[in-house]
């Protein structure tokens, strides 16, 4: 959950004041800080301006961003240390204490082709982790049923990666058991710091923190003898790849991706492949509100309509 003496040691005084002193922390989802501009947030569900006094339709009442603002931010996510965060930075992101994600905009530079770092940060999306404990409730019998095949869809900001810890909770700790390893890319899944997981993801759930999903398949098919791997975010087909194996080693898969729906989703050739071959037992698109609404649709291993 949000740490405020993390979000003070990040952000712009004014910024953290306004947060501190006038948000819900539950309720808030993101921070934009772009410069030259407004700051914004996603609040309740919908994006403001942020003032002085809370937040505004009215970007006239806004506070206003700077350059500088943007890169103490990006300085001070990464420990004063830009430099050994520079690889993720390059990635587009920075995770912090508490499974904070924050988003990097700037200038690129490449040498010879490849990228070497980013510079001139232009803007910072902080993503704000949350914890809604049973909101899978509605459909984990069903995801139990069709042996933990899953892909969670939505897009961004709709609650993917909440789900999917509620997912390993519930299958690590209710009946029937299982043995659960999160293959945590981000570091924003589990949350884990110090070794110790942030969120709750169950007692019998393994984590493994900023290895790409590669690796931490690797590991999990070698040595943790998972019963399921969660992980957050396919994107293409080597990712399908490495899904493709665990599931033939016997291992079941339930990760999440963008779409804003089953016609949309198809469109993406690995996905189209997935369905082909039936890797996924159970599609579960969300709603942009958790719920008893917050599953729009479910859709089987061909990804046509299935009941729940």
């Amino acid at each position: 959950m949000l740490n405020p003496e993390l979000l003070k040691t990040i952000l712009p005084p004014t910024v953290y004041t306004s947060v501190i002193c006038n948000l819900d922390e539950a309720q808030l989802q993101e921070i934009r800080v772009r410069a030259g501009m407004p700051v914004c947030v996603t609040y309740r569900g919908r994006e403001y301006c942020l003032t002085r006094g809370g937040v505004s339709d009215d970007p006239s009442l806004a506070l206003f961003a700077t350059a500088e603002d943007v890169k103490v931010i990006v300085v001070a996510a990464s420990e004063h240390s830009v430099y050994a965060y520079n690889d993720d930075i390059n990635r587009g992101f920075i995770t912090v204490s508490g499974g904070v994600r924050i988003g990097v905009c700037g200038e690129t530079v490449y040498d010879r082709g490849s990228l070497v770092t980013v510079k001139n940060y232009s803007s910072v999306n902080i993503r704000i982790p949350h914890e809604i404990t049973g909101c899978s409730s509605n459909i984990m019998s069903d995801i139990v049923a069709n042996h933990c095949k899953a892909l969670i869809v939505s897009p961004p900001g709709a609650g993917k990666t909440t789900m999917l810890r509620d997912i390993a909770r519930s299958l690590s700790d209710d009946s029937p058991h299982f043995n659960v390893l999160i293959a945590d890319e981000r570091c924003e899944l589990a949350c884990v710091s110090g070794g110790v997981p942030g969120m709750n993801v169950g007692m019998r759930t393994d984590v493994i923190s900023g290895s790409t999903k590669a690796h931490a398949f690797e590991c999990a098919v070698r040595s943790m003898r998972p019963d399921v791997i969660i992980t957050d975010e396919i994107f293409g087909q080597a990712d399908i790849e490495i899904i493709r194996e665990a599931i033939g080693c016997g291992i079941s898969v339930i990760a999440s991706a963008h779409a804003d729906g089953p016609e949309t989703l198809m469109r993406r050739r690995f996905i189209r492949e997935a369905a082909e071959e039936r890797l996924f037992e159970r599609y579960y698109f969300l709603s942009g509100d958790f719920g008893d609404g917050h599953i729009a649709a479910v859709c089987d291993a061909g990804l046509t309509p299935a009941d729940v």
